[in-house]
């Protein structure tokens, strides 16, 4: 009886032995595998971050900024999803898993990734189409502010009062959008008032002469004065005049500008602009 359970005490010692050897085996194989996994995922930044290097190397004239930040997130995803794959095919995943587990997960989130498309689609479709590049100083909606990255599935925005607004691709094709430097030269409006007393002719003569003193306004350029309308209290000159297109800020500072320097040459030349007065009378009912 002693010798069978000698036996078999042999027998689990050895079996718990061998369950051992197998699970440090397993254990080891596993480590190995997620180290690969890393150093694969880690080799994959080191490569994105090669590319962006040489992506940034690319001279303005041939790649626009808006261009270059959209190659960059396009090859970084790239890059990054196939080495995701090389690692899961490390960790000993077949491809038809792999193949089946993709499917899987687009099926599971068909609506998220429909979303993820869309956004992808739009990221092209600005790139070719150029509505806008970065640097730009857009209004889309209630939205205004200057481009600062156009990613894959998004377009950052700073506001004027340094907000950062992400807007998603998709949306931003969508939407009317206004680039106010799309052009070299932009146009600046004014309706400049004078009192009926004063010589219309004598004020357009000066802004005419302005439009050749002022620096900041395009000789080049045909300016358009002229009496538009009367008001209540003076007749209304429209006064259009053309300037470099140097920013959002630059022009209005340029507009700003102008404004004042009318008002002082009107004041030198004793052109009166009016402005609405209330006249008060008093009366004596009790005579």
């Amino acid at each position: 009886m002693n010798n069978i359970f000698t036996i078999i005490k042999n027998i689990e010692d050895k079996n718990g032995n061998l369950i051992f050897q197998i699970f440090v085996a397993d254990a080891f194989i596993l480590l190995i595998k997620v180290i690969s996994f890393f150093v694969i995922m880690y080799v994959g930044k080191i490569l994105v971050g090669m590319v962006d290097k040489y992506i940034d190397k690319i001279s303005i004239e041939k790649v626009d900024a808006g261009a270059k930040q959209f190659t960059k997130s396009f090859i970084k995803l790239g890059i990054y999803g196939i080495f995701f794959l090389f690692a899961m095919l490390m960790f000993g995943f077949k491809e038809q898993s792999i193949i089946t587990m993709i499917s899987a997960i687009s099926l599971g989130i068909g609506i998220s990734l429909k979303e993820f498309l869309s956004n992808f689609a739009g990221g092209v479709v600005i790139l070719f189409s150029r509505p806008f590049t970065v640097g730009n100083f857009i209004e889309m909606n209630d939205i205004m502010g200057e481009v600062s990255e156009i990613g894959v599935f998004s377009t950052r925005v700073n506001t004027l009062d340094s907000r950062k607004i992400i807007i998603p691709n998709n949306v931003v094709i969508s939407k009317n959008i206004i680039n106010y430097d799309a052009n070299k030269y932009r146009r600046i409006q004014l309706t400049v008032p004078i009192a009926y007393e004063a010589d219309p002719r004598k004020a357009i003569a000066e802004l005419y002469d302005i439009t050749k003193t002022f620096k900041g306004i395009e000789n080049d350029r045909i300016p358009f004065i002229n009496i538009m309308s009367y008001g209540n209290s003076s007749v209304n000159i429209e006064y259009l005049v053309w300037t470099e297109n140097k920013g959002y800020h630059d022009y209005y500072n340029t507009r700003g500008n102008l404004m004042q320097y009318i008002i002082e040459r009107f004041s030198e030349k004793n052109i009166e602009i009016p402005y609405n007065k209330l006249d008060v009378h008093f009366y004596n009912c009790n005579k």
